[in-house]
């Protein structure tokens, strides 16, 4: 199945403004927050830009402020199944105050 991604803008110096990930199906957002890490941690690898507040998990959690899942946020988000043709947004940045 294919899963878009649309990054925030913390991200997109590494990744660009989106993705198109396929994955099979049955995956959880866990699984594909995971692939994504990996994306983001690589690149900054090659571009020499650290990513340690870019990542979206920090030791299985969410590291970002908020996920959405065409618009909203599921109450168990790691464990969200994803169906063909969801999108997964990041919003960093507006959290704390």
């Amino acid at each position: 199945m294919k899963i878009e991604v649309n990054y925030d803008f913390t991200q997109q110096e590494l990744v660009g403004r989106s993705d198109i990930f396929e994955i099979a199906d049955g995956t959880k957002l866990g699984e594909l927050l995971r692939i994504v890490d990996a994306r983001i941690t690589e690149s900054g690898k090659n571009k020499g830009i650290e990513t340690a507040y870019k990542t979206t998990l920090v030791c299985d959690r969410l590291n970002g402020c908020v996920v959405f899942i065409n618009g909203s946020a599921p109450e168990n988000m790691l464990e969200q199944s994803l169906h063909d043709g969801d999108i997964i947004e990041f919003v960093y940045g507006f959290c704390g105050g």
